[in-house]
């Protein structure tokens, strides 16, 4: 039985479908939460702080702030707390700003990095596994279309994106970006995970 088989007098089609839009959006994400949390034994905060500089090495304070979208003394006390784990380095000064803090992942950290996108992965094929390949075709094209009203153009595109692994989206693909191609800032060299550390 198809959506068009569950019409109700009482309940118009668009607002079913919103619901159980809304219920297998939050499932969804609350199951990959779950799940990169029991693969590291950390929140989700810190999962999502990993995946961002695994993601970005090098990254600032202040692109961590915006792309967690926390407070810049809330991502010094979570660096504080990577940092004693292992996870992070902190280095201080560049060539063109001493001032400035870039943080990378240490071997463990990209160890960890690891596992989130893995659980994460898993989450998702789980999700897919009835899907066969014109389904998916179809699911790809429906996101596309539906992006632009569900993420706003700036910060938030990062925000969405803070679990994503970068090596499995090419960027001048990736739905969020279309959704703003004005906006889109491809790099050169594609995302890479570090082998062998």
């Amino acid at each position: 039985m198809g959506y068009t088989d569950l019409k109700s007098p009482n309940v118009p089609r668009d607002l079913f479908l919103g619901n159980v839009l809304g219920a297998f959006s939050r499932a969804l994400c609350d199951k990959m939460d779950r799940a990169v949390c029991a693969a590291t034994g950390r929140n989700t905060t810190a999962c999502y702080a990993i995946v961002q500089i695994g993601s970005e090495p090098g990254s600032s304070i202040e692109v961590l702030r915006r792309m967690l979208g926390l407070e810049h003394s809330s991502v010094v006390r979570l660096l504080d707390r990577l940092e004693r784990a292992n996870l992070v380095n902190r280095i201080r000064g560049t060539e063109c700003d001493q001032r400035k803090v870039c943080i990378f992942l240490t071997d463990d950290g990209e160890r960890e990095f690891t596992k989130i996108l893995d659980a994460r992965r898993e989450v998702l094929d789980r999700a897919m596994a009835r899907l066969n390949d014109a389904d998916k075709e179809f699911l790809l094209s429906l996101i596309h279309k539906l992006m632009p009203e569900v993420v706003d153009c700036g910060d938030d595109q990062h925000i969405v994106c803070r679990l994503c692994d970068l090596e499995k989206c090419p960027q001048d693909r990736c739905p969020v970006n279309l959704a703003y191609p004005d906006n889109m800032d491809i790099v050169e060299v594609p995302f890479k995970r570090r082998e062998n550390f």
